[in-house]
């Protein structure tokens, strides 16, 4: 039982290592906001763009995706 224990937990420590690889974020964040800049839906992405980088202490940058009833930026993501 011992040994089981042991084990697992040098595979959570050696598994929690390989987490801490590259630093968080390298580049700047990207918000996409699948409707057209100036409306409600900008607004509300702006604003949280605004917390973000308040929080994170890093750059959000919001991009607007419009056309396609919205489906453009979830494609965006991928």
């Amino acid at each position: 039982m011992k040994r089981f224990f042991a084990t697992s937990l040098a595979i959570l420590l050696l598994w929690t290592r390989l987490g801490h690889a590259q630093d968080w974020p390298n580049k700047p964040i990207k918000l996409i906001v699948p409707f057209p800049a100036g409306g409600p839906t900008d607004m509300v992405g702006r604003e949280a763009a605004n917390i973000l980088r308040d929080e994170l202490k890093q750059p959000v940058v919001v991009e607007n995706r419009p056309g396609g009833n919205g489906g453009h930026g979830p494609r965006r993501l991928g």
